[in-house]
C-alpha cells in the first residue's frame, strides 16, 4: 500500500521525489480540485436562486427602490367636436343662474367654454325669459341661431343638483386671485367669503363663484371655474366610475343626452381621462353692447365653436 501526503504544511504543496508518485499525486489533486470547483459552483447557484445574489442587488444601496417602467397606455383614435349648453337654474322660479356653451374638441384635445349673461337679448327676448317660457331646449335653439353653429345637447341642473353632482365628481383645486367678500341679499341670494390663494372648491363654493363672477360681469373667470372643473374632474379615477356618474347625471339633470350618446362617447372619455393626454383649454369671452352681444364678438364665438 502506498501512502501519499498531499499537503506537508497548511498551504504548501508537497513535491514527491519520484516521477511516478508525482504523476499520481497530481492526478489525485486535480480530481479533488475539480470536485471542489463543481461542488462550489452548484452551491453558489442554489444559494443565488434562493437569495437573489445579483450584481445589481449586491452593489445597489439598501435605500434604492427599483421600479418597473410603466407601459405606455394604448389609447383609441378619436376625432370630432361636440357642443353643449350647460345651464344652472333655480328650480323654484324656473329662472337661470348661469348659461355656458361648452365644446369638447377631440380633434385638438381641448375644452372651450363661453359663459353668457342670463340677460343676453336674442331676437327681443332675454335668455332668462326664453328659459322661463320654454325650457333649456329652446335656449339651445336660440343660442344656435345667434352664433350660427350647431349645438348638440343641453344639460340643465338645478342649483342643488349641480352641487350634488359636482361633489360626486370630487372637489377641485382653484387659485383665487384676490379676497372675495360678497353678499347677495335677494330672495335666492348667497354669501361668499374666500381668501386669496389656493382653495379646495366643492360644489357649493363652485356654484357661488360662478354666480359671483357673473354678477360682476367677469365672464372670463366664470369660464375658468368651469374649465378647471372639466380638466380636473375628468380623470382616471372617475373614468372607472363612469357608469355610476353618468346614471347620477341623467337622474339629477334635465338633458337630451341619451344612453346611446354615452356609449358612443366611451372612447372620448377614455382619452380625456388619461394622464397621458395633454388637454388644452380655451376661454371665449362675450363682449356686450348694452344687453346684446356685439357683432364682432358673435363672429368670434361662432368661429371658436364651429364644427
Amino acid at each position: 500500500m502506498i501512502f501519499l501526503r498531499i499537503f506537508k504544511n497548511r498551504g504548501d504543496i508537497y513535491i514527491p521525489s519520484s516521477k511516478v508518485k508525482s504523476n499520481l499525486e497530481q492526478k489525485i489533486l486535480l480530481v479533488i480540485l475539480a470536485f471542489i470547483v463543481a461542488f462550489s459552483a452548484v452551491f453558489l447557484i442554489l444559494q443565488g436562486i434562493k437569495y437573489d445574489f445579483s450584481l445589481k442587488n449586491f452593489f445597489a444601496p439598501d435605500n434604492i427602490k427599483i421600479e418597473n417602467t410603466p407601459q405606455e397606455e394604448n389609447l383609441p383614435k378619436v376625432s370630432g367636436k361636440n357642443n353643449f349648453i350647460f345651464i344652472m337654474s333655480n328650480s323654484d322660479t324656473q329662472e337661470i343662474f348661469s348659461c355656458s356653451i361648452i365644446q369638447v374638441d377631440m380633434d385638438e384635445l381641448a375644452y372651450k367654454v363661453c359663459t353668457v349673461d342670463k340677460n343676453t337679448v336674442i331676437e327681443g327676448r332675454t335668455i332668462s325669459q326664453i328659459y322661463n317660457e320654454s325650457g333649456a331646449g329652446s335656449v339651445l335653439n336660440a343660442v344656435s341661431v345667434l352664433f350660427g353653429t350647431e349645438i348638440d345637447r343641453y344639460i340643465d341642473e338645478s342649483l342643488n343638483d349641480y352641487k350634488n353632482i359636482f361633489d360626486e365628481f370630487g372637489a377641485i383645486n382653484y387659485v383665487v386671485l384676490s379676497d372675495i367678500r360678497y353678499k347677495d341679499t335677494s330672495k335666492y341670494g348667497f354669501n361668499i367669503k374666500l381668501k386669496e390663494g389656493s382653495q379646495t372648491v366643492n360644489g357649493d363654493v363652485a356654484s357661488k363663484l360662478i354666480r359671483y363672477y357673473l354678477e360682476i360681469k367677469n365672464y372670463d373667470v366664470a369660464n375658468e371655474i368651469i374649465l378647471t372643473a372639466l380638466s380636473q374632474q375628468i380623470n382616471p379615477e372617475n373614468y372607472e366610475k363612469r357608469e355610476r356618474l353618468f346614471a347620477s347625471l341623467i337622474e339629477r339633470s334635465k338633458t337630451n343626452i341619451t344612453i346611446n350618446d354615452y356609449t358612443k362617447s366611451e372612447d372620448n372619455l377614455k382619452v380625456l381621462s388619461s394622464e397621458a393626454t395633454g388637454i388644452k383649454v380655451f376661454s371665449v369671452v362675450p363682449v356686450y353692447e348694452n344687453s346684446v352681444i356685439s357683432a364682432e364678438s358673435v363672429k368670434e364665438i361662432k368661429n371658436s365653436f364651429a364644427k
